[in-house]
Formats: C-alpha cells, sequence, structure tokens
C-alpha cells in the first residue's frame, strides 16, 4: 500500500507539468462531443435521450483514451529524453505509469469532461445541469471506481503492442475508434449487445447508463460483472504490464528515433 501511494504521488507531480496538455484534452473531448451531440439531436428529435446515452459514452471514451496515450508518453514520447530508460532503471514499469496517472487521468480529468459536457448540453437544451446527470449517483461512483482498473487494462495492452509491434499513432486511432463500439455508440445498436462487454470501456458506460435509465443490458448483471471486473481488470492489467516490462528488457525499444 505504500508503495501504491507513492506511485500515486509521483502521477499527481507529474500531473503539474501537463497542466496545458489536461486542459487541451478537456477542450478537444468537449467539442468532440459537441460535434456528435448536435447532430444528433437534429436527427433523432429526441435531446434527452441523446444526452443520456452519450454522456457516459464520452466519459468510458475519454478515460480509455487517455490511457492509450499515457503508454504513448511512456514508451515513444518520454523515449527521447531518456525518461523511459530513468523511470524503469527504478523499477517503475509502464503499469506504475499507468497506476501513478490513473486517478489523475480517470478521476479528475474524464469527470471535469463529463460534468462540464453536461453543463454546455444542458445550456444548448434550455435546461438545468441536474437534467444532465444522473438520477442515482450511486452508478456513477460505481463507473468511475470500474474506470480506473479499465485505464490500466486498455493502457497496458496498449503498451505491450507498442513494446512488441511496429504501432504508430495511426493504428491508436484505429483502437480508438474500435473502443468507440459500446460507448459512444450504444450497445442496443448492435444485434448481439453481449459480444460489446469484450470491450472494457463498455462496461462503464453501460453502468452509468444505469443512473440515466438509458443501458441496454440488464442493472443487476451489469452491477456484477461491474464490480468483479474490478480485480479481473487490474489482475489483467498487471500481468499484461508485466509482459511488456519482459519484452522492453529482452528486446529493448525498437523505434527510438
Amino acid at each position: 500500500m505504500r508503495r501504491i501511494l507513492h506511485v500515486l504521488y509521483i502521477g499527481f507531480v507529474l500531473s503539474k507539468m501537463h497542466i496545458a496538455g489536461y486542459i487541451a484534452s478537456i477542450v478537444n473531448s468537449i467539442l468532440w462531443f459537441i460535434v456528435m451531440f448536435v447532430p444528433t439531436v437534429i436527427f433523432s428529435g429526441y435531446p434527452l435521450e441523446a444526452l443520456s446515452v452519450l454522456l457516459p459514452g464520452i466519459y468510458a471514451l475519454t478515460v480509455a483514451s487517455s490511457a492509450m496515450w499515457t503508454s504513448t508518453e511512456f514508451l515513444r514520447w518520454n523515449v527521447y529524453q531518456g525518461l523511459t530508460d530513468m523511470y524503469r532503471e527504478n523499477g517503475l514499469t509502464v503499469f506504475h505509469y499507468l497506476l501513478s496517472n490513473s486517478v489523475v487521468d480517470s478521476v479528475v480529468i474524464g469527470t471535469s469532461t463529463y460534468i462540464l459536457s453536461a453543463y454546455i448540453m444542458a445550456s444548448y437544451l434550455g435546461l438545468g445541469i441536474e437534467a444532465a446527470l444522473p438520477k442515482s449517483y450511486l452508478y456513477l461512483f460505481l463507473a468511475i471506481a470500474l474506470s480506473i482498473p479499465t485505464y490500466l487494462l486498455v493502457g497496458s495492452i496498449i503498451g505491450y503492442l507498442m513494446a512488441s509491434t511496429s504501432i504508430s499513432g495511426s493504428w491508436i486511432n484505429i483502437i480508438q475508434m474500435i473502443i468507440a463500439l459500446g460507448t459512444i455508440v450504444p450497445p442496443k445498436t448492435f444485434p448481439n449487445t453481449w459480444i460489446l462487454l469484450a470491450n472494457p470501456p463498455t462496461i462503464v458506460a453501460e453502468i452509468l447508463r444505469i443512473g440515466y435509465n438509458t443501458n441496454t443490458l440488464p442493472p443487476d448483471i451489469l452491477v456484477a460483472i461491474g464490480v468483479a471486473m474490478i480485480f479481473v481488470y487490474t489482475a489483467l492489467g498487471y500481468f499484461i504490464g508485466m509482459l511488456c516490462d519482459k519484452r522492453i528488457a529482452r528486446y529493448g525499444l525498437e523505434y527510438r528515433f
């Protein structure tokens, strides 16, 4: 526990160096949400339903995307300055780096993006902020709790792909589009909704949608799966993160340019 607290402290210290980047990330996510939300309202004619479906999706997608770019920072951007080597020499792997940033990215940045998007869109519709928030905050807290293990798992997967293949930013963008299935694009648009549970952020979005009563999958099953996945995703993220570190220790990073 003491080591975990030290790792989280490192993350908060590092976050002070990324204030401008965090602000840009929030603005970027909100703008993308507006681009998706306004046409949806215009063509669907159901503004509140569109808001309650898309808002949980934008939160889950923001968390997953942040994890992907945190892995990129550790295994590409920090490499240029030798920081990746320094972290690894001190026993900090890509998993530890993800863990250090998880609270800031998932809880602070992800939730800030979610609430600001809700406020802006509620104002656009001429409604109060309470109309854009879930009726039960229990599911919001559960979604936030699950978002951290989801962040660790998605980031570790990307880290392993970057260490074992010549994956580039374009591939990460493709994976971001895949992650949009079940988050921004709700499961009810697919013939088999259960298959989208293979996408970890889908569960985060669906649990948050319970608070809006717009979830596709049964609430009791979603909650049970969500609680179980907190432990499963954390364990999987750690395991894949360690595989990534072993891969780097054996073969190095091939794309140091």
